[in-house]
């Protein structure tokens, strides 16, 4: 009721149920009305019940039927619901009885049935919730936990099937009846009165569309669930356990296949990264060799020359030596330059299309040997293969 007044208003009056029918009352309109009927039906049921019964205060309404009104309050630090009698009604002895009644049932655990009966000043009975409700969690802003969900959708099925087990039903359940207890959920039960036949269908129906409230953006599968059974409720408490034990075992399975994908993921992660530190290392334990090598000379006077000093290489096409300005292929801090390797590779490659005779020459006064340029240009060769598969490891990753 409170929820209904904020979002018509937009804010809630102080002062109770008299307050909150005056501020609907002023607003107006044809979409009070029904709010308005409601706040009036409540203000009259509520009108001359004591402000204390038995030693609880009384606080927010609950509901109503015919014969009481239901309000929660707090009593010895413990939190209470108190089902009282209407005025005109709390001396019929018919409703007395059917009030006592209330206390005579059930059985379960799973449900908190009403515990004491108090006959004086005012008849009522009262109910220890133990703990907040799921109302008190409403509205959800945090993304949706499947365990609470669950936890609240498992616990209203055990106490809707040992209602149904003794030919009961709850008859108006919503979130406020379904307490998170230090032993669990617990659903609470006042034993209102019903002026229809009602069947466990619609018990399971009000479960679902108040369990459906902690997945109000539809992203939780065990949600999913709770909201099949508010709109095609299934005949009993079994069908609907059935139904909530395959989903949570489809949604295990997939989570458990999510998680085995993510491992996965993880170890062959862990693996390349393992890989590239060896590359890395793999690309700076072994150091070119030193010297400086004529690669090819060319018929138009152009040579291509590769200088290594053994931290650096430097290399590319010349006029003439000693060179100047030759840029740098591969160092320790850079790592290689792919281009300028391929350029010294390909002419080394293709030596044999050039002077031969001048390039013997040009190897003899630098002082090297075919057999040292050819370790420096598998050096390069495998250094540009460490360079692509470093590449691929870094994409993959």
């Amino acid at each position: 009721m409170e929820k209904d007044v904020q979002d018509l208003l937009g804010f809630v009056p102080e002062g109770g149920l008299s307050a909150w029918r005056q501020a609907v009352e002023q607003h107006g309109g044809q979409s009070a009305d029904p709010l308005l009927w409601r706040l009036r039906e409540l203000e009259a049921a509520a009108d001359g019940v004591p402000v204390e019964l038995g030693g609880v205060r009384r606080g927010a309404v609950w509901g109503t039927d015919r014969i009481s009104v239901t309000f929660d309050g707090w009593a010895d630090g413990q939190r209470v619901v108190v089902r009282a009698l209407r005025r005109g009604l709390h001396r019929d002895a018919v409703w007395l009885r059917r009030l006592e009644k209330a206390t005579q049932h059930l059985p379960e655990v799973s449900v908190l049935s009403c515990g004491r009966f108090v006959p004086e000043p005012w008849p009522h009975v009262q109910c220890v919730l133990g703990g907040p409700s799921l109302a008190d969690l409403l509205p959800i802003e945090d993304p949706p936990d499947s365990q609470v969900i669950a936890r609240f959708l498992v616990g209203g099925l055990s106490g809707l099937k040992a209602l149904h087990k003794e030919g009961l039903v709850h008859g108006g359940l919503t979130p406020q009846h379904l307490v998170l207890t230090d032993s669990g959920v617990r659903l609470a039960w006042l034993d209102a009165l019903l002026e229809t036949q009602r069947e466990p269908s619609q018990d399971l129906a009000e479960l679902g569309a108040a369990v459906a409230q902690l997945d109000p953006e539809r992203l939780d599968p065990v949600g999913e669930v709770a909201r099949a059974l508010a709109e095609e409720p299934p005949p009993s408490v079994e069908f609907a356990e059935a139904l909530l034990l395959r989903a949570l075992g489809t949604n295990l399975a997939e989570r458990r296949h999510a998680l085995a994908l993510r491992g996965r993921m993880l170890a062959r992660a862990g693996d390349e990264a393992r890989l590239l530190r060896a590359v890395r290392r793999l690309a700076e334990s072994v150091p070119p060799p030193k010297g400086t090598y004529c690669l090819r000379a060319g018929h138009d006077a152009v040579m291509v020359v590769a200088d290594s000093d053994g931290e650096r290489v430097r290399g590319g096409p010349v006029a003439g030596l000693p060179a100047r300005f030759l840029p740098t292929v591969w160092s320790r801090d850079g790592g290689l330059e792919p281009t300028g390797a391929r350029v010294l590779l390909r002419a080394w490659a293709s030596r044999n299309r050039g002077d031969e005779e001048r390039r013997a020459a040009q190897a003899l006064e630098l002082g090297h040997t075919d057999e040292a340029a050819q370790d420096l240009c598998r050096w390069l060769s495998a250094q540009s293969r460490l360079r692509a598969v470093r590449l691929l490891l870094e994409l993959s990753g």
